[in-house]
This record gives structure tokens, sequence and C-alpha cells, in this order.
């Protein structure tokens, strides 16, 4: 019985003594950053932005995917990066346009507060009118703020009478050819 107790003893100040050790040790290792002594002990963490190292877009890497962009005069309406975005954040209404291969993209909204920057969208974009370009910062004091509106507006009743003649004279063109 003498024997477990001392050994119980023994074993009990052997697991003092390497805790005081380790906490000894931690803190002769935070010292140096706590009092800023030496050259390595230097802090690192920048503010934001800071005007002396912020990356510009030419510092960005050639395939930095930033904030999209759509080109909507090359924009043909075909949903196909709606359809392929996973976080559904593309909204696209179009109409009928006056050519018969193009159609008037009247809503081409993105919201940046569901987009997660996989370039789906811009992998799957024919015409390649939407990009990603180098620009990151998109903070907003609202959500609202985050949806980017690309299309060029509703048609109105007069527009849409024309382009439905124009598309018609058109096909009487070709079914006449």
């Amino acid at each position: 019985m003498k024997n477990s107790i001392f050994k119980s003893v023994i074993v009990y100040a052997k697991d003092v003594f390497f805790g005081f050790w380790s906490i000894l040790g931690s803190c002769l290792t935070a010292f140096p950053y706590i009092l800023r002594i030496g050259e390595l002990r230097k802090e690192v963490t920048e503010g934001y932005p800071d005007p002396v190292s912020s990356k510009t877009a030419d510092d960005l890497p050639a395939r930095t995917r930033g904030l999209l962009f759509n080109d909507i005069d090359r924009c043909t309406g075909c949903h196909d990066c709606a359809k392929i975005c996973p976080s559904q954040c593309i909204k696209i209404e179009d109409e009928p346009g006056s050519d018969l291969t193009k159609r008037w993209v009247s809503i081409f909204d993105i919201d940046f507060s569901k987009c997660i920057f996989c370039g789906l969208c811009v992998e799957s974009c024919q015409p390649n009118s939407l990009f990603h370009t180098k620009q990151y910062e998109g903070a907003a004091y609202q959500v609202s703020d985050l949806v980017a509106s690309f299309g060029r507006g509703q048609l109105t009743s007069e527009q849409r009478e024309k382009w439905a003649l124009i598309r018609k004279s058109d096909q009487n063109k070709k079914g006449l050819s």
C-alpha cells in the first residue's frame, strides 16, 4: 500500500512539474511578441485598406474571379448562365428582339450576396458576354446594393408591335427566297 501511495504522489508531482514547464515554455514564446522584442517579432497584420500594400488590378493573377460583368450588347439571352448557376443568383427576363437570332434582354440581374464566384456561368456563356472582372471589393451597407443590373429595360408596347412587324417581314422574305 505504501508503494502505491508514494508512486501516486510521484506521478502527481511529475505531472505538476511538466504542467509548470509547459506554461513556462508558452510564456517564453509569447513574451517576445507581447513586448515586441527582436526582428522576427514584428506585427504582420495589416489594416484594411492599406494604401501601401493594397492590391491593384495589375497585381492580381490573370484568372482572378472578381465581380461578374455582363456586356449586354453581346448577350443573346440564351439563359445558359442562369441554368447552370448552383446558387441561382442570376435573374434573366427577355423578349423577342427585332432580329430573329437575338433576343431583347430586358432584365439581367446578378445578386452578389448569393453568388459563390464559381465561374460556371462564365464558362457556359457562348457569346462570351459574361466575364469576371478583377474588381474584388464589393462591400455594401445594404444587401439590396449587392444586386448588379445589366438589362436593357422593358420594351414599350409600340416597340413590341414594331419589332413584331419587322420579324414578320423578315420571315416572309426568307420564305420567298
